[in-house]
Parts: structure tokens; sequence; C-alpha cells
């Protein structure tokens, strides 16, 4: 076992398909708003049910912006937002949080647009439901295998969602 089988182990984002990297539907400068609950240890650290507000943030989350900065998205939020930062490789190769640390820069989001992909191993609630479903092999959506994928890069157990508006 190496030392960062240790470390916590973040929440990770596979982005197939977010259109709104390409025009530039993109907020960086924004700060996290203070009564945001997506900023619990128990939201970004994988087997955590903290309710502390941790520094790292886990991409994946889906959040919108208003006057106060970033906050959890609900069912009435008019443009959602996908958290994407690169992933860190920190410590030793083979070792990648796909973290943003809070203390050292801003979150990055992207503008979710209607017939956007991604995996991830985190799991939505239901206030994004009829918003972001959730795709697989018995879907139909396709006649090949890509919504019968079942697992990150690395080997992750993840799900497939798309973002239908």
């Amino acid at each position: 076992m190496a030392i960062y089988d240790y470390l916590p182990k973040y929440y990770q984002l596979e982005a197939n398909n977010l259109k709104g990297l390409q025009p530039g539907f993109v907020v960086a400068q924004m700060e996290v708003a203070s009564t945001a609950t997506f900023v619990q240890a128990g939201k970004n650290i994988l087997n955590s049910t903290s309710t502390d507000k941790s520094k790292m943030i886990a991409n994946g989350h889906i959040v919108t912006i208003s006057a106060d900065g970033i906050i959890d998205a609900g069912s009435d939020a008019k443009s959602l937002f996908i958290v994407y930062n690169e992933p860190l490789n920190t410590i030793v190769d083979g070792a990648k949080f796909y973290a943003t640390n809070l203390d050292e820069e801003n979150l990055r989001l992207v503008q979710l647009i209607p017939g956007d992909e991604w995996m991830t191993d985190m799991v939505y609630g239901s206030e994004l439901a009829g918003r972001i479903v959730e795709v697989n092999a018995s879907s139909g959506m396709s006649k090949d295998d890509w919504f019968g994928v079942t697992t990150l890069a690395d080997g992750t157990s993840a799900k497939h969602y798309m973002f239908i508006g």
C-alpha cells in the first residue's frame, strides 16, 4: 500500500461532452456563497458524512450562481453549471485529486447546455430530477454500447448522466 492510499479520495468527473467549454460559457472568478452546502466534507470526500466545511471541493457538483456567489442548484435554478477543474496531481505520480482547494483558487464552472454528457461517481439528489437524467444501456438512446459503460478510466464505478434542460 502506498502512502497516497491513506489520503482522502474525492469524487471524479469525466467530461464526455460539455459544450459550454467550446464557446467559453465558463465562470471562474466567483466565490462560493456562505450559504452553500455542497462545500460540506461529506459531499466531497468519498465515504464521509461530515457536515463540516471542506476547503477541497470535488468536481461534478451541479450548482448555480447568485448575487451572493456560487450556491447549490435547486429545481428552480434557471441556469445550471457543473464544477469542472482539471485534476490535481500532487505528492507522487498516480495520486490524482479531482478537487479544487478553495484556499488557493476559485471553482471553475461550465454552464450546462442540453445534451451535455458526463460520467461521475457522484450521486445527484431528486432536486435535479427532470433536468439531469441517468442514461445506461437500457435507455435505448443508442445502438452502440457507449451508454453501457459503468466505470471511469481508472476503473471507479460511475454513472453516465445527460443534461436535458
